[in-house]
């Protein structure tokens, strides 16, 4: 998502003669001096965490009494590794379209076609994928596991739609500059907004799982298995992940959404000096930020309430008032992300 907002700056570096390797160079030294001290807290706060969730993992006889995670040097030194080695894939695969800048339109038009047609061929497979397993197969597995193949196939097309639909409907609204400029903003931005939806659906997917799933395993077993401390080990499993899942949408939703302001940022200043008042800036920004939170709204339904509605699972279906509960909170997050920036932005002025 960093490297979606600095795109105009990492191009022109690449304009000004600085090879891929010095960019590449120049930004992992960038991404390490961020991500080295993000890695330590982590990992040092995961021991932390890690020791309370299994003191209550042997106290509900999920786990053993002697169960102990292994923190041997060699363990630290292949999680640090393992994570720098991501880093450095991360921020080739970020930057590798910056590679060949320098060739000509027509030669980068034909490899951007052949790429979209490869794109689009595979996530119509997976996304009928997703659709046939659902509809031929009744298993509670699929909760995830359709929802994993709903978000594959949707990472390969949900850009190319995303810049469908921002195209004709801005042909749509052409009479309004309002709405017509936020969403050629919308089109320009496809790539960062993809990645959020994409974060958005994907917690939705897991939060759905454990909800309707686990929690759902620990009620059935209740019934068979006398063992009342296993069940009740279960469902805190199930809370503490949805935990995990919750805090994590909410991390995403902040990070996303601010990145997302901070992109139109230098189009909303000149805005602002063309005569737009702060209150038609604000407008904007809210605008964009409803149509990303309906498409978003209309993909986590597809990917969750969907699997129940085909199925007739009742006992999910009753858990509806949880999705609803998300998909609102997710929105009036996003509407207090826009007014506080809003706000800032006025106090700063003055």
């Amino acid at each position: 998502m960093n490297f979606n907002v600095r795109e105009k700056d990492l191009i022109n570096r690449r304009l000004i003669g600085l090879s891929f390797k010095n960019l590449f160079k120049n930004l992992l030294h960038e991404q390490l001096i961020i991500m080295v001290p993000s890695f330590i807290l982590g990992f040092c706060f995961s021991i932390v965490l890690n020791k309370l969730l299994i003191a209550n993992l042997i106290q509900k006889s999920i786990l053993q009494q002697d169960f102990l995670i292994n923190y041997s040097f060699l363990n630290i030194i292949l999680v640090l590794l393992i994570s720098f080695v991501t880093l450095f894939a991360i921020i080739y695969a970020s930057t590798k379209k910056y590679q060949w800048i320098e060739e000509s339109n027509k030669d980068n038009k034909k490899k951007t076609i052949k790429s979209q047609i490869i794109k689009i061929v595979l996530g119509f497979m997976f996304i009928i994928s997703y659709f046939l397993l659902i509809v031929f197969n009744n298993t509670e597995v699929l909760y995830l596991f359709g929802g994993i193949f709903f978000i594959i196939g949707l990472h390969l097309l949900l850009e190319i739609m995303i810049k469908i639909i921002t195209k004709i409907l801005f042909r749509v609204s052409t009479s309004s500059f309002v709405f017509s400029s936020s969403i050629k903003n919308m089109q320009y931005n496809a790539s960062l907004i993809t990645k959020i939806i994409l974060m958005l659906v994907n917690s939705m997917i897991f939060l759905n799982f454990s909800i309707n799933v686990i929690g759902k395993m620990g009620v059935q077993s209740y019934e068979i298995n006398p063992n009342t401390q296993y069940i009740n080990g279960l469902i805190f499993l199930g809370a503490y992940l949805n935990i995990v899942f919750v805090s994590f949408t909410f991390v995403i939703i902040v990070n996303g959404f601010l990145m997302y302001l901070r992109s139109l940022e230098k189009e909303n200043f000149i805005l602002r000096q063309l005569g737009f008042t702060r209150k038609k800036v604000f407008v904007r920004n809210v605008l964009q930020f409803i149509i990303i939170w309906f498409l978003y709204v209309i993909l986590a339904f597809t990917a969750t309430v969907l699997i129940s509605l085909i199925w007739n699972d009742k006992a999910a279906l009753s858990n509806f008032i949880y999705w609803i509960i998300e998909i609102f909170a997710v929105l009036i997050l996003m509407l207090l992300l826009c007014l506080s920036n809003w706000f800032f932005k006025i106090i700063k002025n003055k």
